[in-house]
């Protein structure tokens, strides 16, 4: 048999008679026993960045879509972030990261391979430089007959050449991907 929840309770009694029944509640991410005791469950911090099959952020989550919100209302986002993506309008507000259409790159951390870039900081695409080239080869060019038949002999000598290829593609260089919603926890 399979059972479904259909809503998560904010408060739970067990106990085998009423001389043992205990009550749990949940505020936030507090369980309260009814004996007064009360523990703090490990939450989900604010300012963790996730990707989700939704078209609209979950409860709880905010679109990383670079809005500028109230820096009391999501107080604990704002001290885990702070203007990191934006100050917003510089006293009430502080902007969410920006990440529709963007892939998310490791920050470097003094490894190197990315050295300089600072935490929330944007790049533009890029490609690395090189070349290509098409060898032509050494030899004669030209007619060696008229249309008519009799010998011309017009061959002029030509030495082997670089050139550059002509270039295809798109407008930009990705890797395969699928398009989630990316969202902050706050």
């Amino acid at each position: 048999m399979v059972y479904a929840i259909k809503a998560i309770p904010t408060t739970v009694t067990y106990g085998s008679n009423t001389t043992d029944a205990q009550t749990l509640s949940f505020t936030g991410n507090t369980l309260t026993i009814s004996n007064g005791n009360s523990v703090v469950l490990p939450v989900v911090p604010a300012g963790l960045v996730q990707h989700f099959a939704n078209v609209t952020a979950p409860a709880g989550y905010l679109e990383c879509n670079g809005a500028a919100v109230s820096r009391t209302t999501y107080a604990a986002l704002f001290v885990a972030i702070s203007t990191l993506y934006g100050a917003g309008d510089g006293s009430t507000t502080f902007n969410v990261p920006d990440l529709r259409g963007e892939f998310i790159r490791g920050a470097d951390n003094a490894r190197g391979v990315d050295a300089g870039r600072v935490l929330g900081t944007g790049q533009t695409e890029g490609f690395k430089s090189h070349t290509h080239l098409s060898n032509v080869d050494a030899g004669d060019l030209g007619l060696a007959n008229s249309v008519d038949g009799s010998p011309q002999g017009r061959m002029a000598p030509y030495a082997r050449t670089s050139t550059n290829v002509g270039f295809t593609g798109g407008a930009e260089t990705r890797p395969r991907n699928v398009a989630m919603m990316p969202c902050i926890k706050f």
